[in-house]
């Protein structure tokens, strides 16, 4: 192994080969990434951008000498979805079930496991032991509860193994795969600003997509046809990007938040990031998403306190934005009233209902007592028409805790309470502002999946899996490996080295 690691170390080490890694562990990298991510979006380039990316992942697992820089890849690439190629109405494309499309992800995605196979077995860390992992244990758990999912179950078919392990693999590989390919992972190295820092490319992604639908709506072979009612309010039918639905699109922006907050208390000149956290928040109120507004605005509520009550560079400003803020907020619900009324006629209409979710909820409890042991398996029916078209995944419970008690049985609801308390087991420590960075993205994640479906969703379930391992790292550094004891040369310098040069430039 070591044999095989020194000549592996001896190729990552050129000077060529150091100054693309660099280049990729620079703040510029992910801006771009981020800027193609949206040009693909308006475009239709997901064909380039999706080669592109797994270019660019094989790359950092065959010649970085640390991983970090797959995050970007991991958080943005699936807002590269255009609508001309969504499979949701009013586009109903086929992009996606085409056997071209399928071929090529296909390709690719095997090509990317077997760098990542690669990586680990060949150049992975040499000393690294998950024996002193906290989270590891009760993950893996949950992992094979999603894979055994209804396994027992009359209902069962083929396709709830290949959902569960797509699903076990975006909540356990990523965590997996950093822990086995980063040498050097210490509590006092700053991720935390540089992970916040991807997370607001993705906001401000996401942010122009939401933009673009409320000026110009959707263009379907050339006809316009506006977001908008003819009473002024929002059709959240309308509401979706190439890669989500309303509710989709709120989610990622809700659990997103977190990083804005934390980049405004964080930086000298945060006070513009606390700005635009509000306006955040007032993007996520136009998908008109209900679980999304809730938790929002409750983290942004606690914030805004937070921010006033705490030392910091930008406490005065904190104080005097939220005074404004306040004082807008008062004079606008009398004055504006009836607009305001009309804008959120929909979530009004439709619902402080249920909108179905005690229906799919009862019945969810009635599948889990079908098949106790593992469920009724991810693609069971819960007798609920929730009328959601061409869509990826099987329809849902809108709700973490039903959707492993009824697809996953007792095993899921044994392994979720293991994983749950291997949390507390991190809450507890000492909290620093990166931890409760990690802490807050882990309770939008799990908060707005109390209402919603986002942690069954591959994306946020990688975002959650990211932020596991980054916090857990916190608080347990990584056994050093090799690598430690190695004499750096002047084109390859650490991740801590990078970052305090990089953000005097960005921040």
């Amino acid at each position: 192994m070591l044999e095989r690691r020194d000549k592996w170390l001896y190729i990552v080490r050129r000077p060529i080969v150091c100054a693309i890694t660099n280049f990729l562990h620079g703040p510029i990298y992910p801006a771009i990434y981020s800027l193609l991510v949206l040009m693909s979006s308006f475009l239709g380039l997901e064909i380039f951008i999706f080669s592109l990316t797994a270019c660019i992942f094989i790359f950092i697992c065959l010649f970085s000498e640390d991983t970090i820089p797959i995050i970007p890849l991991a958080v943005l690439v699936v807002y590269a979805m255009s609508w001309r190629h969504t499979s949701q109405p009013p586009y109903y494309s086929s992009f996606l079930y085409e056997r071209s499309t399928l071929w090529l992800l296909g390709c690719l995605a095997t090509l990317s496991v077997f760098a990542m196979i690669f990586r680990i077995f060949v150049a992975g860390a040499t000393n690294f032991s998950f024996r002193r992992s906290i989270l590891f244990s009760g993950l893996l758990l949950l992992g094979l509860s999603f894979v055994f999912n209804g396994v027992l179950s009359a209902q069962f078919v083929a396709k709830d193994t290949v959902l569960g392990c797509v699903i076990a693999f975006s909540f356990v590989a990523i965590y997996f795969f950093l822990g086995k390919t980063n040498d050097k992972i210490e509590a006092k190295t700053d991720y935390a600003q540089w992970i916040g820092y991807v997370f607001f490319l993705a906001t401000l992604v996401i942010e122009i997509q939401v933009a673009k639908l409320l000026l110009f709506g959707h263009n379907i072979s050339g006809e316009h046809i506006s977001v908008f009612t003819q009473t002024g309010s929002i059709n959240k039918d309308l509401m979706i990007a190439g890669w989500g639905m309303s509710n989709n699109v709120g989610g990622m922006l809700a659990i997103f938040l977190p990083a804005t907050l934390f980049l405004a208390y964080r930086l000298k000149n945060g006070w513009i990031f606390y700005v635009l956290s509000f306006l955040q928040v007032a993007f996520i109120c136009c998908t008109l998403s209900r679980s999304s507004i809730l938790f929002a605005g409750l983290l942004l509520l606690g914030a805004a306190v937070l921010f006033m009550i705490i030392p910091s560079r930008n406490r005065k400003f904190f104080r005097i934005f939220n005074g404004f803020i306040f004082f807008c907020a008062v004079i606008g619900a009398f004055v504006l009233f009836d607009v305001i009324r009309e804008i959120f006629s929909v979530v009004f209409d439709r619902g402080f209902g249920d909108s179905n979710r005690f229906e799919i909820w009862r019945n969810g409890v009635l599948n889990f007592f079908s098949a106790p042991w593992f469920g009724v398996g991810f693609f069971a029916s819960f007798h609920v028409d929730v009328n959601i078209e061409n869509w990826l995944f099987p329809d849902m419970y809108h709700n973490i805790v039903i959707q492993i008690l009824a697809s996953c049985g007792l095993f899921g609801i044994f392994a979720y309470t293991l994983h749950l308390s291997q949390i507390f087991a991190l809450l507890v420590r000492k909290l620093t502002p990166e931890r409760i960075f990690y802490f807050a993205i882990f309770f939008m994640i799990s908060g707005t999946s109390l209402l919603d479906n986002h942690i069954f969703h591959v994306f946020p379930a990688l975002l959650y899996s990211i932020i596991l391992y980054f916090w857990e790292s916190s608080i347990v550094p990584k056994t050093q490996g090799i690598l430690a004891d190695l004499q750096r040369t002047t084109f390859h310098r650490s991740f801590a080295e990078r970052i305090d040069s990089y953000k005097k430039i960005v921040f």
